[in-house]
């Protein structure tokens, strides 16, 4: 019942549509009715005589109205026109305005989940694969339109038509309509078990789906490692295994599609069974005129059908629903502005570093185990920090940290002498650059890339920032320039070429806080040269954190950080780490051995 409500508090933006559908579906029930109800006076009317007596027509039950047959003529074509007209405007509005409020619903859902998505903390993306994420902004979204368009619409207008085909029906005869929905009862049971099925298969189907997705998406993306290790036929076979899953899901959901026409119909059949009976037991008796029960038993007939299409979108609804609520659930997770302790984070501004960045003893662990523990550093503004170590030491999750990727498990992060949680996170992540190894841009133009964060910039400010990250050049090489589409992550650039507009990105953020994860170690010798140049314009008069594997690019670091078993092991300059032969001393004489 909970989604139910969650999906209708989606409808007041799109009040006004849902009551036209309504009013549309009204017109659709009446207008129904209205020619099941003209089917007695025109049998009437066909069969009583010669067209000229003067004998009235009556219309059945109101016997008090009664139309001379000389005027049945034209009155009755007339009204089964205007009712089929009324009937199909009707048909038109609703499926129109309820289509319209269906497909805004699904857009505010899919830009709803697309924001909240962008909103959660790093750690849901570690443990949910993209593909599965694809799959609940497409196919799940897709599946609530069903149960919010569609499904409402048909639900709607169906029970309002049996509502009106009742009236109809009650006001021939009460009595014949007391026989006819004997089978009512019955049905309900068999209805309410499928439609439970229908959920759990269509939650099946869904996961199913999100495993292809992912599937996909991971072959596509890494397609060149697929290709050079002749692993076509490998993730060929991955894909079809989850296909045929998936086939066979949509295998179970059609035998309770196929199941439930049939059961309901059989269950009709009981009704009508009776119905006659009853009627002709009436008829031999005189108590039932042959006209009476010809209006009704059409009246019974079309009150079938809706009784039937509810049952179909029931099934609709079902699905609909298991959809609504995978979708619920990532909506539901709590977005990365919240502190540790459940607390919401303070809404103070961080406008720069005047004085220090310290981790006071700093902890942090990925669910049982400490990566950091205990951890003790203050970095004086505009200082030059390495961090080394073996891997797995906890040097990336200690960067990590700053920018609150992740909240410290115990300790606190000081931004001079003021937890960084006090501050929002957008203040405090837009004093702090980054420039990673794995670099990541975008299908986009290169001045789009290197502004990207703030495309108010001016093409002087990007010129800037690319001549100062060594890729002015290269741009003006490229076929559009500075407008050239670069591709997905780049893919038209070289390694260096892609580490450059990166270190532009950076420079045009002019962040005073400013991270290095190894930046260069994918580089070639002369890659990394030109890359190195950018860098040393980077880092002038920033406090900067670098991560280097390379130990001979951070001889000239003010401090060098040695991580090892999750703390600090030591801290000094090269030279002096060096003569103490200790860990560093170790990794360094590894290196260089």
């Amino acid at each position: 019942m909970n989604l139910y409500i969650r999906l209708l508090k989606l409808l007041p933006p799109y009040r006004g549509q849902f009551i036209l559908a309504f009013i549309s579906m009204i017109g659709f029930a009446v207008s129904n009715g209205a020619m099941a109800y003209l089917i007695g006076p025109v049998m009437q009317f066909l069969f009583s005589g010669k067209a000229g007596a003067e004998e009235p027509v009556k219309l059945i039950p109101f016997e008090i109205f009664s139309i001379p047959k000389d005027r049945m003529m034209v009155a009755i074509p007339i009204a089964i026109i205007v009712v089929a007209l009324v009937k199909g405007l009707s048909s038109y509005g609703q499926s129109y305005f309820m289509g319209c409020v269906g497909y805004g619903v699904v857009r505010d859902i899919r830009n709803k989940l697309h924001n909240h998505i962008l909103e959660l903390p790093i750690n849901f993306f570690s443990n949910t694969p993209t593909g599965v994420l694809m799959s609940r902004l497409t196919n799940d979204v897709n599946l609530i339109q069903s149960a919010t368009s569609e499904a409402v619409s048909t639900v709607l207008k169906q029970s309002l038509t049996i509502i009106v085909l009742a009236g109809v029906v009650i006001s021939l005869d009460w009595k014949l309509a007391l026989a006819a929905s004997v089978a009512l009862p019955l049905s309900a049971y068999p209805m309410r078990r499928l439609g439970k099925r229908m959920k759990k298969i269509s939650t099946q189907g869904q996961v199913t789906m999100g495993a292809m997705t992912a599937l996909l998406h991971e072959a596509i993306a890494g397609i060149r490692i697929v290709k050079a290790f002749c692993m076509e036929g490998y993730e060929s076979l991955r894909f079809q295994k989850e296909n045929e899953s998936f086939r066979k899901n949509q295998i179970k959901t059609l035998k309770v599609r196929a199941v439930s026409s049939p059961l309901m119909e059989t269950f009709g059949a009981v009704g009508f069974a009776v119905t006659i009976w009853y009627a002709a037991y009436r008829i031999s008796h005189g108590t039932l005129r042959p006209e009476t029960f010809i209006s009704f038993f059409a009246s019974v007939i079309m009150f079938y059908q809706p009784i039937k299409a509810l049952n179909g979108v029931n099934l609709n609804i079902q699905q609909g629903l298991a959809a609504a609520a995978r979708v619920f659930d990532v909506i539901d997770i709590e977005k990365e502005a919240a502190a540790p302790d459940g607390a919401a984070t303070g809404g103070k501004e961080l406008a720069g570093i005047n004085d220090s960045i310290e981790f006071r003893d700093v902890s942090f662990r990925y669910g049982g185990d400490y990566v950091l523990a205990g951890v003790n550093l203050k970095v004086r503004r505009g200082e030059v920090i390495a961090i080394v170590g073996s891997s797995g030491a906890g040097k990336t999750t200690f960067v990590n940290l700053l920018p609150r990727f992740y909240d410290v498990t115990g300790g606190s992060i000081l931004f001079d002498g003021a937890d960084a949680r006090e501050f929002t996170l957008k203040s405090l992540r837009s004093q702090i650059a980054i420039v990673s190894q794995h670099v990541v841009l975008f299908n986009d133009s290169v001045k789009r890339n290197i502004a990207y964060g703030d495309y108010r910039r001016t093409d002087a400010e990007i010129i800037a920032a690319a001549k100062a990250a060594n890729a002015h050049e290269f741009i003006l090489r490229l076929p559009a320039g500075y407008d050239t589409l670069i591709g997905e992550g780049g893919v038209r650039l070289s390694g260096g070429e892609r580490q450059r507009l990166s270190i532009a990105r950076a420079i045009l953020k002019n962040a005073p806080v400013l991270i290095l994860d190894e930046a260069t170690s994918s580089l070639d010798t002369e890659s990394e040269h030109e890359v190195q140049t950018g860098l040393g314009n980077l880092m002038e008069g920033r406090t900067t954190f670098v991560i280097a594997h390379r130990l001979s690019t951070v001889r000239n670091a003010d401090r060098i950080i040695v991580f090892s078993g999750g703390g600090i092991k030591e801290t000094g300059r090269h030279e002096e780490l060096l003569t103490r032969e200790g860990e560093y001393h170790r990794l360094y004489s590894m290196q260089f051995k």
